[in-house]
């Protein structure tokens, strides 16, 4: 790094206003014994802090603590124990392996119909040409960029070896669906013209190409959330889920205020077992899972995540 690299870099220091310090995990255990958590074990709580990183544990303490508004933020609702927010914690880590088989699951089907209807329509490589699509050049564009960027970053042999074979980066369509992303795969579906997009969901009863596309879409950023280990079980969804009107059992799932809760946890639930059941995919076992695993964790507020008193009762659950 040359001196002025040095001096831009000091600068960009001294103008962050982040200061906060490094602690040992020690000092990290008495600032939850500082804010009022309750520890039965010390040596215990200092494993998980040495295997769990603080930061991430965090976000699974803001509903034990007061609002952020209140004089005591930061500290912890009376009576509130260390083993119930790790308890909180395994609860999210079984979950998302849970979701993330199943939408892996999902993904593969859809990987498969999307890269056979295409190809049966305008053969192996007509994905290249813009007409055969119903987007703006602009779109496509970006999205056949998405594909070329995706492919090159791969590093999977069967690249490898159909360049070394053909002696192109011009991947078959059915190639190319194996190795470009869960988002982009939702871009090329809603680019595809309407005929393709409803042989691609014709087990999908009642689910419309409009309401498809945004659940593919939104699938992905739960699917991300899953592969980053991020917190998932209470989480508002940035992106909501489109309503299916002529499945009763979604129209159903409202809070106290006759709110429809399509950005919460338990409708991408209900949405991932609806297309599990459709498409046929029950070696997943997903709806018993779930089940099995709220019986295993009794204590978790299941309304943080939008299920509704009669969820069981539901068509989708039964």
């Amino acid at each position: 790094m040359n001196s002025l690299q040095e001096k831009l870099q000091s600068f960009k220091n001294n103008s962050n206003l982040y200061k906060k310090e490094h602690k040992t995990f020690d000092e990290q255990l008495q600032i939850l014994k500082n804010r009022d958590l309750i520890i039965l074990n010390d040596d215990y709580v200092l494993t998980k802090l040495q295997h769990i990183n603080y930061y991430r544990l965090s976000a699974y303490f803001l509903p034990f603590q007061h609002n952020r508004n209140s004089s005591d933020k930061n500290k912890f609702l009376p009576n509130t124990n260390f083993e119930t927010i790790i308890e909180l914690y395994y609860f999210d880590v079984e979950l998302r392996k849970i979701i993330f088989e199943a939408i892996e699951s999902i993904e593969i089907h859809f990987r498969t119909q999307i890269a056979y209807y295409h190809a049966k329509s305008y053969k192996p490589l007509g994905y290249l040409e813009k007409e055969n699509f119903k987007t703006s050049e602009k779109f496509y564009s970006k999205v056949l960029g998405n594909f070329k960027n995706e492919s090159n970053r791969s590093e999977e042999e069967f690249i490898k070896h159909f360049e070394n074979k053909y002696r192109t980066t011009d991947l078959p369509i059915w190639t190319l669906v194996e190795v470009i992303s869960f988002g982009t795969l939702s871009k090329l579906y809603t680019m595809l013209k309407t005929d393709e997009q409803k042989e691609v969901t014709k087990k999908l009863n009642g689910i419309n190409n409009n309401v498809f596309q945004n659940w593919l879409h939104t699938l992905s950023v739960i699917r991300n959330i899953c592969a980053h280990h991020s917190r998932l079980w209470n989480k508002t969804l940035g992106v909501k889920f489109e309503i299916p009107r002529k499945i009763k059992s979604f129209n159903q799932i409202k809070n106290e205020r006759n709110m429809f809760m399509n950005d919460k946890i338990f409708f991408a639930l209900s949405v991932i077992e609806y297309i599990l059941t459709s498409i046929g995919e029950d070696k997943i076992d997903f709806k018993h899972k779930i089940k099995k695993l709220l019986k295993k964790y009794p204590n978790i507020d299941k309304n943080a995540m939008g299920f509704i008193d009669s969820w069981e009762e539901l068509d989708i659950w039964k």
